[in-house]
């Protein structure tokens, strides 16, 4: 059972400040005209009712809401309380059963369901080993909200988002770029296998993804991976949706299917992002610089 939340000394202060005020006003007004006696009291009693008011009021949001507060809290969001009834009801169904073996199992798998909620509560949605999460990717890319979509792609090899789900991506990119709808910037940290260190340009099938990729509009900055082996924090394959979220991808072994996928709406983790990406950007070149240095033309 909950214990009530106790009153510190120090949170007294804001309405006895407000009775005190309305006591003297209230004498003051006493004073001038002695047949405002009544007013002066009646006074009191409202300064203190405010004043008592306005410390419950400071007292609920410095906490979070009761067991009994909850539904009221979440009344007002009819998506969320729709599923915090329908969560609400499988866990009295889970309650009703006692037999130990499917209880044992049951609070293994409510564990799990709890760290999930607390990592969505947190501002994460995770895609595990799942190619679900192009469908947000899209809808981030669309909404109006997004105006510069920032990213970083690490490529191992020349498959990167080379199969069908990757080129629709693309095209993607490409189509909204065109419409005017979202501006792109995307850095690619090349390994020295597929960016030799005494060639000009990586090599032909990756300069070919790069390069159509360039003059489709979006803006590329080229960086060998060799170039930031004192930057472990830059080596990541992010996303920057606007000021709205960060998308991470993690590959499998073989670095060619995505095997997590992470979007962080967390607005701090966007500022971290983005410091990161200005300080990438120091050790990268524009595609379109080395074309010019090397006389290569478009």
């Amino acid at each position: 059972m909950e214990e009530p939340p106790q009153i510190k000394p120090s949170q007294w202060w804001l309405p006895a400040g407000v009775a005190i005020a309305g006591c003297l006003v209230s004498v003051g007004v006493a004073w001038l005209d002695s047949r405002v006696l009544t007013l002066a009291f009646f006074g009191t009693i409202a300064s203190l009712c405010l004043g008592l008011l306005l410390m419950r009021s400071r007292e609920t949001k410095s906490r979070d809401p009761t067991l009994l507060e909850t539904p009221f809290f979440l009344a007002h969001d009819a998506e969320i309380f729709k599923r915090y009834r329908a969560i609400s009801r499988q866990m009295l169904r889970v309650s009703g059963r006692v037999d130990p073996n499917y209880r044992k199992s049951a609070l293994r798998e409510l564990d799990v369901a709890v760290e999930k909620l607390t990592e969505i509560g947190d501002g994460k949605i995770v895609f595990q080993g799942t190619e679900a999460w192009r469908l947000v990717y899209e809808q981030l890319l669309r909404d109006p909200s997004v105006l510069v979509y920032r990213s970083v792609a690490l490529v191992k090899n020349t498959s990167y988002w080379q199969d069908g789900a990757g080129l629709q991506s693309m095209q993607l990119n490409f189509d909204l770029i065109a419409r005017s709808v979202v501006t792109i910037e995307r850095t690619v940290i090349v390994t020295n296998e597929l960016w030799p260190p005494d060639d000009e340009l990586p090599t032909e099938m990756l300069r070919q993804w790069i390069h159509e990729q360039s003059v489709n509009g979006v803006f590329i900055r080229l960086v060998r991976k060799s170039d930031l082996l004192d930057e472990p924090e830059l080596l990541r394959d992010i996303g920057i949706y606007g000021f709205t979220a960060t998308g991470t991808q993690e590959f499998d072994e073989s670095d060619r299917r995505t095997s997590k996928f992470t979007l962080d709406f967390d607005f701090d983790s966007v500022r971290a992002a983005e410091a990161n990406w200005n300080k990438l950007n120091v050790y990268a070149t524009p595609y379109t610089e080395i074309l010019d240095r090397f006389s290569l033309g478009e």
